[in-house]
């Protein structure tokens, strides 16, 4: 995921595993989340990693998700880790999961762009 060179020149925001944010986020590069975010996030990338939980809903171009989420995913490329786990729905172009992964969420094709 890292070396598509869509973000070049952009960096990272973290939202660290002490915050707590409600409230939509928008983002022009990378998100990583470490914390608790109750609302949608826009980005196009997204890192919810093992001490993240989203409530909320996600537009990026690639996500993965090695924590919680609950809520809408749309994104081209979806990667949910052993340890994520999913609940609501994703619609994505490309999607793995690995053995472990916990989903309880209606998946299927992003309708194509026109």
């Amino acid at each position: 995921m890292m070396g598509k060179g869509n973000n070049s020149g952009s960096e990272n925001s973290i939202i660290s595993s002490d915050m707590k944010i409600r409230g939509k986020i928008s983002a022009s590069g990378g998100l990583v989340l470490l914390g608790t975010v109750t609302g949608d996030i826009k980005c196009s990338s997204l890192s919810v990693e093992e001490s993240g939980v989203l409530k909320g809903n996600i537009d990026a171009e690639s996500v993965s998700i090695a924590g919680k989420c609950d809520g809408q995913v749309l994104a081209d490329v979806v990667n949910i880790k052993s340890s994520g786990q999913v609940s609501g729905e994703v619609a994505y172009d490309n999607i793995s999961i690995e053995e472990g992964a916990k989903i309880e969420a209606q998946l299927g094709k992003r309708k194509p762009k026109e």
